[in-house]
């Protein structure tokens, strides 16, 4: 397998910071970095705040394009509550077991689920 120094970036996951590492690759030292997106968002000492916040824009996303759905309302509630589920939930949850939430993560997780319902049911704020 070929690395590219150019487009590899190392990062030391540990409780304390600034701790500095030199790798060299075939001549090329790699930039060590602190966090990176790489399909979900990682950060070195593993918050997971910036990837709960960018989790939720995406689904918040995939909600509004939904809207349509949610406003028919030839469609029954536990129809709606499936797409829901597998639309919306699933944009969210993605990497979630590695999650390590705070208690201000769980309340962001919680006033979204709760905007989620708002606007399925259609009940305005």
């Amino acid at each position: 397998m070929y690395i590219n120094a150019q487009k590899s970036k190392i990062m030391v996951v540990s409780r304390q910071d600034n701790i500095a590492v030199q790798v060299d690759h075939e001549g090329e030292s790699l930039e060590q970095v602190h966090d990176f997106k790489f399909l979900s968002y990682n950060s070195a000492d593993g918050d997971c705040t910036k990837e709960i916040k960018r989790r939720i824009a995406l689904a918040r996303q995939k909600t509004v394009v939904l809207a349509s759905i949610w406003k028919d309302q030839n469609i029954k509630t536990a129809t709606k509550v499936k797409v829901m589920k597998s639309m919306v939930w699933a944009v969210f949850q993605y990497r979630v077991e590695g999650w390590t939430l705070k208690k201000s993560d769980r309340n962001r997780i919680e006033a979204f689920e709760m905007w989620c319902w708002r606007i399925m049911h259609s009940i305005s704020w």
